[in-house]
């Protein structure tokens, strides 16, 4: 009975202090960080950072500026500025800020809010520079020696100069003569983590040079990601440097190649790209399916062929003829009486799941040549299926080559123009598994938009410098002189207008 008696007492006296004796804690905000060149002799200028309204403060200077002992100017309500266990004076206290530093605002109570302080070099993007040895980079087929470095920046490891050997690579972007920003491919002695993605040998660097967005191949591979497939391709966007001349922006992406890391079909499973004739090696082992050949004829324009990358063998040998008899028995039965069967018909021969969402991300791109031209990638390992993908080749694809209208207005439906394509979506099994597979990305549809946005802010100053080198914005350019704009901006709404009505017209129309 006392206790509650002391208990309630000392509620009435909680209750009844005046409103003046309380005691409020001070409010906690970082509201401005600065580098001043007079605390910071390795800066040029005064870097004012930028506040990104939540808990981000970020800025940049030149590259080879000294950032392991910076002073930061700091203004803030609170009672203490804290990195880590260190308490700060603002304009006194030095830090190393060449990785990503938590700041910490506090109070009284040691209450406190963190912020992140992003100190980056150039743009903001991880830099690669390549030095060719005073040799010139001249063919897409011949490999020449050159070093290669890379500045991870704030959120990869850096890779310390290193020989490599690189060549061009692309078809329309390298043999066009009035084209400067060329794709190339790298190859390391050894296999090596590139800025955080699994360590390879080969490498890509593409230039998107035809994509006025620079996002489109970035995106597709995101969705890649989400789909039913073993393996999509990964990539960064960097800054380029050739011989100590910046080249611009560019993604350096995984190639398509077998790998543990990427295709992983082992040393006797086959990646099969479907391509022409024309575009590729002497050297290079192929078959011809006569009926999918004979189907691409309302394609006049077409020479298709099955060209084996992996693995590396002769022509006509035996393991040759185990892929090539596997895709013809596929097609003989594909196209034959019984195709809709559940047991001796198509199901047996292929992954169902990934023909269904290949078909699905290519549909929502309308990529310009995945009707059966090329860039086309399946996979088969002996006593499996045929497996579709990896996806690539975007560039042309979300209403960028108006020199094809199937595939560069929002409505309509264009890869069902591929032969396999064409005849699945005859079985309502399959059309059914699209439809019910199509919600699966329908319902994503603002998280895509969104992730349109997030890599134009992830380039926003580098698009500036690239444009400014090469000024092919608002310009018409073979692939596409209708949906012309005068600025990245434009490019990248464009893109998501294109993306938002192209989902919603499939909504309701996609078979």
């Amino acid at each position: 009975m006392k206790k509650r008696f002391l208990a309630l007492l000392l509620l009435v006296v909680i209750s009844c202090q005046k409103e003046e004796d309380i005691i409020e804690l001070p409010a906690i905000n970082l509201t401005k960080v600065s580098f001043l060149k007079s605390n910071n002799s390795s800066l040029s200028a005064d870097l004012e950072m930028e506040f990104d309204g939540d808990k981000t403060f970020h800025g940049y200077v030149e590259f080879g500026t000294n950032l392991s002992q910076l002073v930061a100017t700091y203004t803030f309500e609170g009672n203490t500025v804290f990195i880590g266990d260190i308490e700060q004076t603002s304009s006194v206290t030095k830090n190393d800020f060449s990785k990503e530093v938590v700041l910490t605002v506090r109070n009284n109570a040691s209450t406190g809010k963190d912020y992140n302080i992003r100190v980056m070099y150039y743009t903001g993007l991880p830099i690669v520079y390549i030095n060719t040895l005073g040799q010139e980079v001249f063919s897409k087929e011949e490999y020449i020696s050159a070093e290669v470095s890379v500045y991870g920046g704030l959120d990869y490891v850096d890779i310390d100069e290193t020989a490599i050997q690189i060549r061009g690579r692309g078809n329309s972007t390298w043999g066009d003569g009035s084209v400067s920003k060329k794709p190339y491919q790298i190859k390391f002695t050894d296999k090596t983590e590139v800025l955080g993605m699994p360590d390879d040998r080969r490498w890509v660097l593409l230039a998107e040079y035809w994509d006025r967005s620079l996002v489109r191949n970035m995106f597709s591979y995101e969705i890649g990601k989400i789909s039913n497939f073993d393996y999509s391709p990964t990539g960064r966007f960097v800054e380029l440097f050739i011989n100590n001349q910046p080249a611009g922006t560019y993604v350096i992406a995984q190639k398509i190649e077998e790998s543990k890391n990427r295709v992983n079909i082992g040393d006797t499973g086959y990646l099969i790209e479907i391509d022409q004739r024309q575009r590729i090696d002497e050297d290079d082992v192929y078959f011809e399916p006569p009926i999918f050949r004979q189907k691409m004829e309302k394609f006049w324009w077409s020479d298709t062929i099955f060209n084996i990358k992996e693995p590396d063998i002769e022509q006509n040998s035996t393991a040759y003829k185990v892929i090539k008899n596997h895709v013809d028995d596929f097609e003989n039965t594909l196209f034959g009486n019984n195709f809709k069967d559940p047991d001796v018909g198509y199901r047996s021969f292929i992954d169902v799941d990934s023909f269904v969402d290949w078909y699905l991300i290519n549909e929502m791109g309308k990529s310009v040549d995945a009707y059966g031209y090329a860039s086309v990638f399946f996979t088969y390992e002996p006593g499996g299926t045929l497996k579709m993908g990896p996806i690539w080749d975007f560039d042309l694809s979300y209403g960028n080559a108006d020199y094809n209208a199937n595939s560069f207005f929002i409505e309509g439906n264009w890869i069902s123009e591929h032969p396999w394509f064409d005849r699945l979506l005859q079985d309502e099994y399959f059309k059914d598994l699209v439809s019910s597979r199509y919600l699966y990305y329908y319902e994503k549809k603002d998280q895509f938009i969104d992730i349109i946005q997030g890599f134009s802010n992830k380039i926003k100053r580098s698009q500036k410098l690239n444009y400014e080198q090469y000024q092919n914005l608002g310009e018409p350019i073979w692939n596409n002189s209708t949906a012309i704009f005068e600025t990245h901006d434009e490019e990248v709404e464009y893109l998501q207008y294109w993306v938002e009505n192209r989902m919603n017209w499939m909504r309701g129309n996609l078979n």
